[in-house]
């Protein structure tokens, strides 16, 4: 049991690093026609950017019953659990709170600052990638910070 707990918790974990990695490398990349619709206008209730949780998640359900069909993979069960479960934090901080998608959810404080970092990417279309753990870089807000500063002098 204690080991399926440290799986689960390592796996999600380990989702900050590689979520960033494929923020950057892949839908900032390769993946760009599926991940422009997110940093345009929306114009329906759903994007072509929303296919990455779909391919996400049916990969974690392959995981998953590999382990549960074969014992020696049983390890992927608690694996999948903790990579399921950060994607619900993920789907919940981006898409509910930071985007407002679905439902409107009331201003969380400790939520604001995964929010400015991620107007920052959006703004900006580079850094931060990451989600639950932004590392936001001084230049950036240093940028961010000036440009605040001439919208505000310009007024």
């Amino acid at each position: 049991m204690i080991a399926a707990v440290a799986v689960g918790a390592g796996a999600f974990v380990v989702m900050e690093p590689l979520t960033y990695a494929i923020h950057r490398w892949v839908m900032h990349g390769a993946g760009w026609a599926w991940h422009r619709s997110h940093h345009r206008r929306r114009v329906s209730r759903f994007e072509t950017n929303d296919w990455y949780p779909v391919v996400f998640a049916a990969l974690t359900v392959v995981l998953m019953a590999a382990g549960s069909l074969a014992h020696p993979l049983r390890w992927l069960i608690p694996l999948g659990a903790g990579v399921t479960a950060y994607g619900a934090s993920y789907a919940f901080v981006h898409d509910l709170y930071i985007h407002g998608r679905f439902v409107h959810i009331p201003v969380l404080g400790p939520l604001e600052r995964l929010r400015s970092a991620h107007s920052l990417h959006h703004s900006f279309g580079g850094e931060p990638y990451g989600m639950l753990c932004p590392l936001v870089p001084g230049d950036l807000r240093r940028r961010a910070a000036t440009q605040a500063d001439r919208l505000a002098s310009s007024r």
